[in-house]
């Protein structure tokens, strides 16, 4: 369910399980005796085939990190779970849980197969502790094995992270520097101690918006029921007419209502309606010739998603289709929008992946300005990152090969306990981008294409999980350097 979108705020992760942030700060250098001219944030233009740094330094740089990477991946090991191997196959007779003051101990043990009376399986073992980590709860998971008599003790040792959050808000769009937004809001990342979240907050500036969102992913005991909540308000300045100072004004609701089958399968409907009116108003901005959009939709979403960890995955795949229908021929509203994701996640050896990712975003119906798709926005290619094309129907498809450098480690601060078990690990990534727009009535030739290259240095870290730092080239090896939260694909 999309809420908003192109946020960055200089807080933890929890913030983006409601909000995409794209960007750190800029990166606002000008090299010796070059002329580098910062144009957006974090993209060097290079002018007049100048270069500001060696492109063989670079070069010769990455082809090291590549080696080494080979070695340090050979000794990267899992110590997320202590356990005796001799103990496999035995009966767990307990289960304990240990360091959850706030978590109610059924959302730890919901996320696991492995019961009370089961045999141990070491391999089930693992996929539980990923379970439970993918809460987002948690600074760390451990599993512990016991021998108790000729059965077997079993402690889930959780470290809790901060859940209550007054925050200030400041934030870019659209991953330019130029357009800020600043503000307040309140959050509340395990509500009840349940995993539910609560979150208000407004923002200023650049497209000042209003949200509450509620999120509840258990529902009705054994019914396996999730929901989630939104209202918003939001002043959008839009991406359509470029040239011009028009702001969208968004005002609406959205509600899901979905059912969880097992541990990877959800089936989910929403429902909504917003309205929608541009200032200043200018004729055919609407699809309403009385310049004010009402539009409800109708919507249901299958999703299938079986990675090992979602933060940083290694093995599995995740699927997902959805149909929404918006508006109702008497209300002049009446499209349909149609989106298919599929990533796939190869394990190599010594914990290198190779991941794949390839969606679509089809259209059918007259759709209005608001609502078309974009890359250069929410979605984009590296390479192109910022150059931007409009449409009604949007592929992509990346491909990234992840490489362990440093293997993770966890640190302590005294005093918190929130502040125990942080993680640091490095990774290297190589990656390559395409993807195009277009409009229904419009031919599809392979020049629409947007394609781009490189390679970064993933940074394992607390409570964001991961920041990129990458190099990115385009067809004709231009590059941009770019950073940004969270894994790639």
């Amino acid at each position: 369910m999309k809420v908003s979108e192109n946020i960055f705020i200089a807080e933890p992760k929890w913030f983006s399980d409601f909000y995409q942030r794209p960007h750190l700060n800029p990166l606002l250098e000008k090299r010796r005796g070059q002329d580098c001219e910062i144009r957006k944030p974090l993209y060097v233009e290079y002018k007049n085939g100048l270069v500001c740094k060696p492109k063989n330094t670079q070069f010769i740089l990455w082809i090291l990190l590549f080696v080494f990477s080979t070695f340090f991946a050979a000794s990267r090991t899992n110590s997320q779970t202590l356990m005796d191997s001799s103990l496999a196959g035995k009966m767990i007779t307990s289960i304990q849980i240990q360091g959850n003051d706030k978590t109610h101990p059924s959302v730890i043990l919901r996320e696991m197969k492995l019961k009370e009376g089961d045999p141990l399986d070491l391999e089930q073992l693992e996929k539980d502790r990923k379970h439970i980590q993918n809460l987002n709860l948690f600074n760390r998971v451990l599993m512990v094995t016991e021998q108790e008599k000729d059965n077997v003790l079993l402690k889930i040792v959780v470290t809790e992270q901060w859940y209550v959050f007054p925050f200030p808000i400041v934030f870019v769009n659209e991953r330019d520097w130029k357009k800020i937004s600043y503000g307040l809001g309140l959050s509340h990342l395990n509500f009840r101690g349940r995993a539910e979240t609560l979150v208000f907050s407004f923002w200023l500036g650049y497209n000042p918006s209003v949200h509450l969102d509620y999120t509840n992913p258990w529902m009705g005991g054994t019914r396996n029921l999730f929901t989630q909540v939104a209202f918003f308000y939001n002043q959008i300045r839009s991406k359509h007419y470029t040239d011009e100072r028009i702001t969208e004004n968004h005002l609406g609701f959205q509600w899901e209502l979905g059912k969880r089958f097992g541990y990877t399968t959800f089936l989910s409907f929403n429902l909504g309606y917003k309205e929608v009116q541009f200032a200043p108003a200018v004729p055919g901005q609407t699809l309403s010739p009385k310049g004010k959009d009402r539009i409800p939709h109708l919507g249901i979403l299958l999703t299938w998603d079986c990675r090992d960890l979602k933060e940083y995955p290694h093995t599995g795949w995740y699927l997902h289709f959805s149909l929404q229908k918006s508006g109702f021929p008497s209300l002049m509203a009446d499209y349909l929008k149609y989106r298919f994701e599929l990533r796939t996640y190869v394990p190599l050896g010594l914990q290198r992946t190779l991941a794949l990712r390839t969606k679509a975003e089809l259209s059918s119906g007259q759709i209005p300005l608001y609502d078309r798709l974009y890359l250069g926005y929410s979605e984009r290619i590296r390479g192109h990152f910022f150059d931007t094309s409009e449409g009604e129907n949007m592929v992509l498809a990346s491909m990234a090969l992840r490489i362990p450098i440093v293997p993770i480690r966890y640190f302590h601060l005294p005093d918190r306990p929130e502040l125990n078990n942080l993680k640091f690990g490095i990774s290297l990534g190589f990656f390559a981008d395409t993807g195009l727009t277009w409009f229904q009535n419009e031919h599809v030739r392979a020049s629409m294409l947007q394609s781009g290259y490189g390679f970064g240095i993933h940074f394992h870290l607390p409570y964001i999980h991961v920041l990129r730092l990458e190099m990115a080239f385009d067809e004709k090896g231009n590059e941009q350097f770019i950073a940004d939260l969270h894994v790639d694909i």
